[in-house]
């Protein structure tokens, strides 16, 4: 059998992670921009932005999900007093997103954030190999972990790509689906690329 046939078979009949916290955040914000959309003038009349308030509490509902799994892993790495100064930065950072003046202003934040992350992932990974401590993304991959890693770059540069693009031609509503929906299609865009680019040993394969 053409080896290109069992690459598709193996594409097609592996296990993708399903993203559930991004599911999780996806979820609250598109519901709650669909059901107060037609409060966004009386929000902004008060100095809010629905979008960007839609998007905070989707943030605050992944927080609360995945709280006892970040104070494990603040823990592990040696950082003393974790719950105490977790709660004075996303207190801070809360802030800091209620008093954004208006949706560009949010826009170019979201993109800031994204570039200062993958900045951070492609030092603690690529320059200090130390990207499974943390407990960051490509942990588990052994000899394919570089490859998944270059990947993860990748998604995130499209993330930040995506954010620009609705930032600049779309709508409220665009922004939306674009960091709900389609970081959730980058996501699984990103895990389908990995398996289909894993640098097994195709000579161990049987014809």
């Amino acid at each position: 059998m053409p080896h290109w046939l069992i690459d598709i078979y193996v594409l097609l009949t592996s296990r993708v992670p399903i993203p559930r916290m991004l599911f999780l955040f996806s979820v609250v914000t598109l519901s709650l921009f669909t059901l107060t959309a037609h409060h966004s003038a009386a929000l902004s009349q008060v100095g809010l932005v629905l979008p960007v308030m839609c998007a905070l509490f989707g943030h605050v509902a992944v927080v609360a999900v995945k709280l006892p799994d970040t104070l494990e892993t603040f823990d592990r790495i040696g950082i003393p007093n974790a719950s105490g100064k977790l709660l004075l930065i996303w207190l801070a950072a809360y802030a800091g997103i209620m008093a954004l003046p208006s949706l560009a202003v949010a826009q170019l934040a979201l993109t800031l954030a994204i570039a200062i992350y993958l900045a951070l992932f492609v030092v603690t990974v690529y320059l200090f190999d130390d990207g499974g401590k943390v407990g960051w993304f490509a942990r588990d991959w052994d000899e394919g972990q570089r490859n998944a890693a270059n990947w993860n770059v990748i998604r995130l540069l499209g993330l930040i790509l995506l954010n620009e693009a609705a930032a600049r031609h779309g709508t409220a509503f665009d922004w939306i689906v674009a960091i709900t929906l389609g970081a959730i299609a980058l996501h699984y865009l990103m895990y389908w690329t990995i398996l289909a680019t894993h640098p097994y040993d195709k000579t161990t394969r049987s014809d």
